[in-house]
């Protein structure tokens, strides 16, 4: 203890006391959100538990001392104040995000489903609190049971549409129908919460009628100013903001002021500071790069900094302590199934009664379930008021953490990520269809252009353009419902757009957020029935093999036949070389050369590598002269293909010397090559470092064909050519 003493400044340094609490607040803080967000889960349901482990019923309650020594009582009003102003620019990026046009041009289920979703609940905490108050209350009776009885209601009414959004992203399902009515219904419930919340803080604050009639009479001019005076105001700004095109730090100061001064009025008012903070937000034109680009300057310091102190406070005022007996818990079970009937079967009823099947509205009932963050600021509000205590503090608590961790799990069961897919299944006609997943966007011109020499001038072809983009870590605490930009908006894309129009190739773009690229390029392939994932090369960072990382993982794990594209050319190619030794990669190589060929004019020419003094039995199952007249005996190939049959023990060698003379090789994936695919291979392909020509290294897979009804042989081949 005097070690801790001495390292927090011997208890009398209130800054170093500080920095060492900021510190171990931000360090545990970092560690569990990623360690949830390995689980599958928010990565606010970490965060917000790692502020409970530092509070007495963890850290205080293994090692008392420590606790007492880092986190004094006379220390805990500093990080109130922290907590408190990131709360309040929190909820000013929370109004920020909120765009009026969720809210405008509701349908008549998502109209019906927020209004249920918010009276439901709040009925049901008002009537919980009816059986509570003389169990829980009655040493308090200060507390007095209207304003009890409301502020629980508002409470469990609340939907936290920043987490919920965030999953509906990242499970791809904002753009689906019950994503669409969740989105809407979580943004109504948002503003409507509020609201309830205000006029709730104005009845607890109010001391008789006149002091509430006060009160509202100056909320609703406050409001009135705030649309009619502050909003054209801000329109300005945007306008300011698009001439100059960035944002200087006056404006951004003039923003901040106006923030505070806002928070400041409802404050004095009586209805909370937070209020002011969200209204600026919500009335803040939406829809440009003024409001993303002041977004993006406070949200990393907002929320990376001061909202784990916010946890952090939270945590050190709840004592699950005091539940400490059968009937306490009993009690903190029925507020969490209170608040899950409440929300979870309000919505999902008033979603039925719309006419959504019960699979799609249970969907959208545990959607509407999550309470995060947005929980804990409302009750560190009411117990700021005075209207709970510590019990119903720490019950209410658990139940935000418990209904916000069961969301994702649940959803997974209810609403399984294959049902999703088979809804969104494309229709399996067409012609051949390629998918190009772009990381760089330098490679999709190359790619483009390949692409259409594979799809020719079929009018059924299909080319798809896709840009996948990782969610940023600040992201964890809002929707991001802004990274889902339109696909051809999408930075990576726009070079290969480009050059898409100028040469009048259609393409189809894809874009949306992915935490595991690997797996939504090959789901993206699987869904619409792609023939090729066409990829580019990239310099690898961790390894030697161009065949591993993200590009292994597609390789082994897509359903389509993919083409690692090694681009050394400024053109498409003038001559093609397809080495071939036997193996269904090889036959892959030889009918995608066959269809550049057909679609381009280019010539082809096969190199078959023999070892010396090979006998017959080999030379008949190799077969290489049978296999390329399979594929090139058509009508269409106008070109002559030219067979060169070479003797060597090293295959690799030969290619090598051979590929001199031509512009591209299509080879397949084979360690006869040493192209065999590498998850974390050390060793650098000599076929790739020493080939000076482009490469497309593809490898086949059948089970696409076989969902297709392509007869396949006893390895796995299409038993007829490509075509």
């Amino acid at each position: 203890m005097s070690f801790i003493n001495t390292f927090l400044g011997g208890g009398h340094d209130l800054l170093l006391l500080l920095l060492v609490q900021v510190a171990l607040i931000l360090g545990l803080s970092r560690l569990i959100g990623l360690l949830f967000q390995r689980m599958n889960q928010p990565q606010v349901v970490g965060e917000m538990l790692a502020g409970i482990m530092l509070g007495p019923s963890l850290f205080g309650w293994l090692a008392p001392h420590a606790s007492a020594a880092v986190f004094p009582p006379a220390s805990i009003a500093y990080l109130n104040v922290l907590s408190q102003v990131g709360v309040i620019f929190f909820l000013f990026l929370v109004g920020l995000e909120l765009d009026p046009k969720l809210i405008r041009n509701r349908g008549h289920s998502a109209v019906v489903i927020s209004h249920v979703s918010i009276v439901a609940p709040f009925l049901a905490g008002t009537g919980l609190t009816l059986f509570l108050y003389s169990r829980l209350f009655n040493h308090a009776p200060h507390m007095q049971f209207t304003p009890v009885a409301l502020f629980i209601g508002a409470s469990m009414s609340i939907t936290a549409f920043p987490v919920l959004a965030r999953i509906l992203t990242e499970r791809n399902l904002h753009k689906t129908k019950v994503g669409a009515v969740t989105i809407t219904c979580a943004a109504v419930d948002d503003v409507t919460a509020w609201c309830l919340l205000a006029l709730v803080i104005g009845i607890a604050r109010a001391k008789g009628i006149s002091s509430g009639l006060y009160t509202a009479g100056w909320a609703t001019l406050y409001v009135l100013v705030m649309f009619f005076g502050v909003r054209p105001f801000l329109r300005r700004l945007q306008q300011v903001h698009e001439r100059r095109g960035r944002l200087n730090q006056g404006m951004v100061g003039a923003i901040l002021l106006m923030v505070l001064a806002s928070a400041y009025i409802t404050e004095v008012i009586g209805i909370h500071a937070l209020f002011g903070a969200f209204l600026l937000g919500a009335i803040m034109p939406k829809g440009n790069d003024f409001v993303r680009t002041l977004t993006e300057k406070l949200e990393d310091f907002t929320v990376v900094f001061l909202l784990p102190i916010f946890f952090a406070y939270t945590g050190l005022q709840t004592r699950i302590g005091v539940l400490d007996n059968g009937e306490m818990w009993f009690y903190c079970g029925l507020v969490i199934l209170t608040a899950c009937a409440g929300k979870f079967g309000g919505s999902t009823l008033a979603a039925r009664a719309c006419g959504m099947p019960w699979r799609e509205a249970g969907a959208i009932g545990i959607l509407m379930n999550t309470r995060g963050l947005m929980e804990l600021v409302i009750l560190n509000v009411g117990r700021e008021l005075g209207v709970i205590t510590d019990a119903i503090f720490a019950m209410m608590v658990i139940m935000a953490l418990t209904t916000t961790a069961l969301t994702t799990p649940i959803l997974h069961l209810v609403y399984p990520r294959k049902l999703m897919e088979a809804e969104q299944m494309t229709d399996l006609t067409g012609g051949y269809k390629v998918l190009i997943p772009v990381s760089l966007p330098s490679s999709g011109v190359s790619l483009v252009k390949l692409a259409n020499a594979l799809t020719g001038e079929d009018e059924d072809r299909k080319i798809v353009a896709l840009a996948l983009t990782r969610p940023r870590d600040r992201s964890a605490f809002r929707a991001g419902l802004d990274l889902d930009q339109p696909p051809e908006k999408a930075p990576a894309l726009q070079p290969l757009l480009a050059e898409a129009a100028r040469e009048k190739i259609p393409v189809t773009s894809v874009s949306f957020t992915s935490r595991d690229v690997a797996s939504d390029i090959c789901r993206t392939a699987r869904l619409r029935k792609i023939d090729l994932v066409l990829m580019g090369f990239h310099n690898p960072v961790y390894t030697h093999s161009i065949l591993g990382g993200t590009v292994h993982r597609v390789l082994t794990g897509s359903d389509s036949d993919v083409g690692i594209y090694v681009d050394r050319g400024e053109s498409l190619p003038r001559n093609i070389l397809v080495p071939y030794l036997g193996s269904k990669h090889d036959r892959l190589a030889l009918e995608i050369a066959g269809r550049i060929s057909r679609n381009t004019k280019v010539p082809v020419t096969v190199l078959h590598v023999t070892p010396p003094n090979r006998n017959q039995g080999e030379a008949g199952r190799l077969n290489a002269k049978a296999e390329t007249d399979r594929v090139f005996n058509d009508p269409s190939h106008a070109l002559p293909v030219t067979m060169r049959t070479i003797e060597g023990d090293s295959p690799v060698s030969v290619l090598i010397e051979q590929a001199k003379e031509f512009e591209l090789v299509v080879i397949g994936v084979a360690e006869e090559w040493g192209l065999e695919s590498q998850l974390l291979g050390f060793r650098a392909e000599r076929v790739a470092r020493e080939v000076a020509c482009s490469l497309l290294i593809v490898r086949k897979h059948g089970s696409l064909a076989a969902a297709q009804g392509i007869p396949l042989d006893s390895k796995n081949n299409p038993v007829s050519a490509v075509s």
